[in-house]
């Protein structure tokens, strides 16, 4: 048994490194100096990697997580003489906002409403749902372009909101939570006087913190990274988030990827940071097994 243990842990460790390396590298990475970034991971030659170079022109990459000279150059270059990336930031920020405020408001009424009406056609409504939860991204894209054009809002950010604000996710994992919520609460706000609405806001809304910070960080997480739909709906290079941008920097300008990155995850970061806990309840009330 502790034998058994102590293979678990030790594989648990490995993941741990080879989940967290990735970030450690990038963060190491963005105090290099722009010079050290180009001869170190670019094919370019500079008077720093000639010795890395075969005599087939092969370029040996000089990995390591120690800048040889650490300096906060890509930071300085990114703040003070990039605003082009400071754009794309806020960019990505314009996106992600409306929609976590949007489900917010729309995802806990459509759940309340499907968990306690009386409708025959409820459930049939809620396995659509479902369906479209489960399909892919990329097979949305096509009716989601079709519906954009009807409504003359192609090449522009509403394209992309609006149909993140009706995401099946949010009104999944709060119905399953109001499957739990004790019914005698509403009858006995029903027979008080209560309307609909009025038990909705004052019994309801208040138990739903924990899966609402759920939703916002898995949300943001799902938002924050939009690729897809802002290559097929916006064809402005500046109207671009972050996400699609970093793409750019790689080949464009190599010697501030990493701090760029960095700037671009610090959101994340911070958001997963704080909502970790009401994460973990969230998703065990929702009663969805991990």
């Amino acid at each position: 048994m502790k034998k058994g243990r102590v293979v678990a842990t030790v594989f648990v460790v490995l993941a741990a490194a080879a989940a967290i390396f990735p970030l450690l590298f990038t963060i190491a990475s963005s105090f290099m100096s722009g010079e050290e970034i180009v001869s170190r991971y670019t094919a370019e030659v500079t008077e720093a990697n000639q010795g890395d170079f075969t005599s087939s022109g092969i370029h040996f990459v000089r990995f390591g997580l120690i800048p040889e000279q650490p300096t906060l150059e890509q930071y300085r270059e990114l703040l003070f003489n990039s605003p082009e990336y400071l754009r794309m930031f806020w960019n990505s920020v314009l996106l992600v906002v409306p929609v976590l405020v949007g489900q917010c408001i729309l995802a806990p009424l459509a759940a309340y409403a499907l968990e306690n009406m009386r409708w025959r056609y409820k459930e049939a409504v809620y396995f659509a749902y479902i369906i479209v939860m489960l399909m892919p991204t990329q097979i949305l894209l096509v009716p989601n372009f079709i519906v954009a054009g009807w409504l003359h809002i192609r090449e522009s950010y509403l394209a992309i909101i609006l149909p993140a604000l009706f995401h099946p996710l949010g009104v999944f994992l709060i119905r399953q939570q109001l499957k739990n919520f004790p019914k005698e609460c509403m009858e006995a706000a029903s027979l008080d006087g209560a309307g609909v609405f009025r038990t909705y806001w004052y019994i309801v809304r208040p138990n739903l913190s924990s899966v609402l910070a759920a939703l916002l960080v898995l949300l943001f997480a799902d938002n924050w990274n939009i690729v897809d739909q802002a290559v097929v709906f916006l064809k402005q290079t500046y109207d671009n988030p972050l996400s699609v941008y970093l793409g750019n920097v790689v080949t464009g300008d190599p010697g501030m990827f990493f701090a760029v990155s960095v700037f671009y995850l610090i959101p994340a970061l911070l958001v997963f940071f704080l909502g970790q806990d009401y994460l973990t309840e969230g998703i065990a009330l929702s009663g969805v097994k991990a």
